[in-house]
């Protein structure tokens, strides 16, 4: 698959860094169309590789979508809770637990750009998600329509001024097709329905802000059946989990 650039807009200095995000949304993301990108960052990020999410009846890739990682998303007859081992950023702060099988790896950002990025992979290698910790950007968004099909509260990464950022699984249409995100959000962007401000995926935090991405194709999914399916699956079960565990000390 070709590989895709998520982005910031660089909104704010620091001190305004919350009100920016709890206010706007975010735009271009895994599975939307590059044509329709609301993000721009102080020097474009080029991110990691994008995890295509297939089901049963997933049309073939495309021959420019040959690079990415068919996953099956059948549904698991039971769930197996992995062994767990922790990763906490380099600075101590930002913590999470994930699969024994799993590996993290931290990047630096291209130079310019604040923060630190850790890439989880799956046992056989395949990039799923990624975080990066202390980045200094705010999010701007569009009106789009969106359906909810998945939240849950993360009390370990309050905000500096008391909002509680969310998980979230949700579908986003714009007008050029659905557009899928996963990750942490200030609970505005799972608000439901016509008219709602597109996804943000950055939650500020005491040492600036964290993004979080679950990595999707381009479509994710061939209809919002098949990601209802997705949630499930294993990998589902334990990407949710992975997020939640998030904690800031």
């Amino acid at each position: 698959m070709n590989s895709r650039r998520a982005t910031f807009f660089t909104a704010v200095t620091s001190a305004g860094f919350s009100v920016s995000l709890v206010l706007a949304g975010c735009g271009a993301q895994p599975g939307t169309p590059a044509a329709a990108s609301d993000l721009a960052v102080s020097g474009t990020a080029e991110r990691t590789a994008i995890l295509t999410l297939r089901s049963a009846s997933t049309a073939a890739p495309s021959a420019a979508a040959t690079s990415a990682v068919p996953v099956s998303a059948a549904p698991s007859a039971k769930h197996v809770s992995p062994a767990l081992k922790t990763f906490t950023f380099p600075d101590g702060h930002i913590s999470f637990a994930y699969p024994e099988a799993w590996t993290v790896r931290t990047v630096l950002p291209p130079a310019g750009l604040a923060g630190v990025e850790a890439i989880v992979a799956d046992a056989s290698g395949n990039d799923l998600l990624t975080l990066a910790n202390g980045v200094n950007a705010g999010c701007t968004g569009r009106p789009v329509s969106r359906k909810v099909f998945d939240q849950a509260a993360v009390p370990g990464m309050a905000a500096p001024n008391g909002t509680e950022p969310s998980f979230g699984f949700v579908a986003e249409s714009y007008g050029k097709g659905d557009a899928y995100f996963m990750g942490l959000t200030d609970p505005r962007s799972l608000k439901e329905g016509e008219g709602v401000s597109s996804w943000c995926n950055l939650v500020p935090t005491a040492n600036g802000g964290l993004f979080t991405r679950v990595h999707f194709n381009d479509p994710g999914f061939p209809n919002k059946g098949a990601a209802k399916a997705w949630m499930a699956t294993d990998q589902y079960a334990q990407l949710k989990p992975l997020l939640l565990s998030l904690n800031y000390a």
